[in-house]
């Protein structure tokens, strides 16, 4: 004769089973190595990139067209490179204007390179 007691408690093994079995799926899904998780970080990451990406070629278009501007000889382009790289004219004079607090600076190593 089977007990009332043993037939109650049955089927909670199974159920008990189950759902562990459904949360270490669920969570296999959610955190796993190739879950919902990684899969988003991925995903912006990826957009991240691109947009750096994008920000690189404009760099690169904006930087083509200023090495033919030089290539074509543009008298401002070559001013203005000359004048990055702290050349001067014959006969132009030279002004810093320094500012209260500075310390041996630019100006100064400048000038040291000039004696």
């Amino acid at each position: 004769m089977k007990s009332p007691e043993r037939d109650r408690f049955r089927g909670v093994g199974r159920k008990v089973l189950l759902a562990l079995l459904f949360v270490a799926l669920a969570g296999f899904f959610l955190f796993g190595k190739r879950g919902l998780w990684q899969w988003n970080k991925l995903r912006r990451q990826c957009e991240e990139m691109r947009r750096e990406n994008d920000s690189l070629e404009q760099e690169i278009a904006a930087l083509a067209a200023r090495i033919q501007a030089l290539e074509a000889g543009d008298s401002l382009e070559v001013e203005r490179a000359a004048r990055y790289w702290g050349m001067v004219r014959e006969g132009e004079e030279i002004y810093f204007i320094r500012e209260e607090g500075d310390t041996l600076s630019q100006r100064d190593k400048f000038l040291q390179g000039k004696q």
